[in-house]
């Protein structure tokens, strides 16, 4: 079986990639970076002797990444996971993007996951495989910040709930899990208002629970209790929120 990390070369999906190298399975690893993905790649084949296919990819650039990774997946054995591990944020998303720049988020974050979970779909169905998404805390409210990525991540959160409307945890394990700030490039330097989570200790989790049925979580789980006071706070209270 085959399983296919989104966004595999750096923060959460390098820490996917590795924990399921040590599972055994064939791996097709996605990212844009090329060289960044084959260094990875050589790594996890010399570590676990792990079978890893690579592919490089500008999803804000490409037209049908879905029909990309199935074409990827030609030479593989049949898909048994998909992480879509990716994601873009900015700190100028204020509501001032210009259009190419809110194409870009909406690309990355939305569309291409969109895109390859539909492609993958049928193959996912015959395994009775895992689709495992990526959301954020910062949708758990519209803010004055990070307007279009989290409008993006809610989108993405809808359609996995649509995921698991439809399909039985029986034929289809459909996960999804809402990230608070991971220990990552970026977050590096920030004084954040609670603590990080290490990607590894992330990553071990989700791949210990991918054939454990369907479910939508918090990771860590106390970031449950935050969104849930975020979006109790009266409007005029949460309108003084800044950040």
């Amino acid at each position: 079986m085959t399983a296919i990390v989104v966004g595999a070369s750096s923060g959460l999906g390098r820490a996917l990639s590795l924990e399921l190298a040590r599972t055994g399975q064939a791996l097709l690893l996605i990212a844009s970076d090329a060289r960044d993905l084959e260094a990875l790649a050589c790594d996890l084949r010399l570590r676990f002797k792990a079978v890893v296919e690579t592919l490089a990819m500008d999803l804000a650039a490409t037209a049908d990444p879905g029909g990309c990774v199935l074409q990827a997946l030609a030479a593989l054995p049949p898909p048994s996971a998909l992480l879509l591990a990716v994601g873009m944020s900015r700190s100028d998303d204020d509501g001032s993007l210009p259009v190419a720049a809110i194409g870009q988020l909406l690309a990355i974050n939305l569309h291409a996951p969109l895109a390859i979970a539909h492609a993958l779909l049928p193959g996912l169905l015959e395994t009775k495989g895992s689709i495992v998404g990526f959301g954020s805390i910062a949708a758990a409210r519209g803010r004055s910040r990070n307007i279009v990525y989290a409008a993006a991540k809610r989108g993405l959160e809808t359609f996995f709930e649509s995921l698991r409307h439809r399909h039985s945890p029986v034929s289809l394990h459909v996960q999804f899990y809402r990230l608070g700030f991971l220990r990552s490039n970026l977050t590096y330097g920030m004084k954040l208002p609670l603590p990080a989570a290490e990607p590894d200790a992330v990553a071990r989790k989700v791949v210990s629970r991918l054939a454990r049925g369907s479910f939508d979580r918090y990771e860590p789980r106390w970031w449950g209790v935050i969104a849930l006071l975020i979006r109790s706070l009266p409007w005029f209270a949460f309108r003084k929120m800044k950040e």
